[in-house]
Order: C-alpha cells, then structure tokens, then sequence
C-alpha cells in the first residue's frame, strides 16, 4: 500500500486486495463471484481495479482509495481518467458519507496532485446538469461549465479547470 496524499481526515492510497468488495459496494455491483479461477470472466469490480493498476502502473496516476482516518474504512474512490487527449477528475462515495465536505476534501487533494506532482495544465469534469451535489463539488473547486456534450442517451455538462502555472 502506498499513500500518495493525505488530508485531516482522509487518506488517499493505491488498492489493495482487501478493497473488492467494499468498492463492489461503493459502486453497486456487489455481484462477486464466490471464487474465482481461471475459467470464468472476472467481476466488474475487479476489472475496474486491475484497469485502475494499469494506469497507475503505465502513467504514475489513477483513480485512488479514499480511506476515512477515523475509521480506516474504504468510503470511495477519487483519482483521474484519460478521456480523450483531456484529463478527468471523478470520484464515488458511499452515500452515507457524502455531505459531510469529505469529497470536496478527497477532489481538492486530488486536484493539487494533478496539478503540483503530475503538471497537468487542465483538468476536466463530467457530471448530468441535475446532479446538484457534484455540481456544487465541482464549482466549488473552482471549475468553470464549458458546455453540454451528449453520452448516449443523456446530456452531461463538461467542467475544466486548469493550472495557475
């Protein structure tokens, strides 16, 4: 386990094995297998952390655990994501610690690492229009709307923040 920053009440590291199930649960598919073995196809979860591994392994950044100090439980995830020639911020928090600044603290940290140890120049964020928590995290960070781009069948608004440098 590495920790690549902390905040007062978050440590943000890289995934250990022990993280599966409680990320299953942080992103709702909690349909793991009882074992695993060579001849069936992993489970999401766990495609999403051995991706996740990849990335940190080929470009030194990823998505993240996010670990509450107090309780040294997993709570959620934040990190970056190639999206096209662009960098995205996401995270996901287990509900019952949204609202309480935790992933404001968590997308704050993350953010300065893109920006001090990573040198990006710019840093985007995706949310739907009516999701007035991310929204209001996002904002908060200082991110400005460059405007809507359509996923499928839904629209989502693009956000960018870049560097001071």
């Amino acid at each position: 386990m590495l920790i690549v920053t902390q905040t007062p009440r978050l440590l943000i590291r890289t995934w250990q094995e022990g993280d599966l199930k409680p990320y299953g649960e942080i992103t709702g598919h909690n349909d793991l297998p009882r074992r695993f073995s060579d001849d069936s196809p992993a489970s999401r979860p766990e495609t999403e952390l051995w991706r996740y591994q990849l990335e940190l392994d080929q470009k030194g950044w990823s998505r993240w655990a996010v670990v509450h100090k107090e309780t040294y439980r997993l709570i959620g995830y934040c990190g970056f994501s190639s999206y096209g020639k662009s960098v995205e911020l996401s995270w996901r928090f287990l509900p019952e610690f949204r609202g309480r600044g935790l992933v404001l603290e968590a997308a704050q940290a993350v953010a300065r690492l893109g920006f001090e140890r990573f040198g990006f120049r710019e840093i985007i964020s995706y949310t739907a229009p009516d999701n007035v928590f991310a929204v209001d995290v996002i904002q908060t960070l200082g991110m400005h709307l460059d405007g809507f781009e359509g996923w499928s069948n839904m629209t989502v608004a693009r956000y960018s923040l870049e560097s001071a440098v």
